[in-house]
């Protein structure tokens, strides 16, 4: 399994009128987190498009909330791969406040496609090769 951490202070324009994290935020909190997994384990999204030459939009968002995150807050957002990208990838999320209570929790999949054709495909070699450490199953 890959894990990797993100920290970000939740800012006034996220919140309403009552200092509650909007409910539509934590999923770009949740892309926040994958964006940081990506750099940290050497495949920033940009490279992913230019080199590998595939894309990786969402096609499943779950969340399920558990307590409000409030403006000043300190977030920490935990990010983890369960399994080897293959045809897809799916990126589960933990959220916790300064209190290391959980925020909220959920799931983000994520197809391949090819940046020119726009047609689906597998993950690139390189992608998987950089993932394959962290788990027990072989490329």
């Amino acid at each position: 399994m890959y894990k990797a951490e993100t920290f970000l202070k939740v800012r006034y324009y996220e919140t309403d009128l009552m200092g509650v994290v909007h409910h539509s935020n934590y999923i770009r909190y949740f892309e926040c987190g994958r964006d940081e997994a990506l750099v940290k384990i050497g495949l920033p999204l940009t490279q992913v498009e230019e080199e590998l030459e595939v894309m990786m939009p969402v096609i499943k968002v779950e969340c399920t909330y558990k307590i409000p995150a409030k403006y000043g807050d300190t977030l920490k957002i935990i990010s983890s791969i369960k399994e080897l990208p293959r045809v897809k990838i799916i990126v589960d999320t933990d959220i916790f406040n300064q209190n290391n209570e959980l925020v909220c929790t959920g799931s983000v999949t994520l197809a391949f496609i090819n940046r020119k054709t726009r047609k689906t495909t597998r993950a690139p070699e390189h992608l998987v090769r950089c993932f394959a450490p962290f788990f027990t199953e072989t490329t």
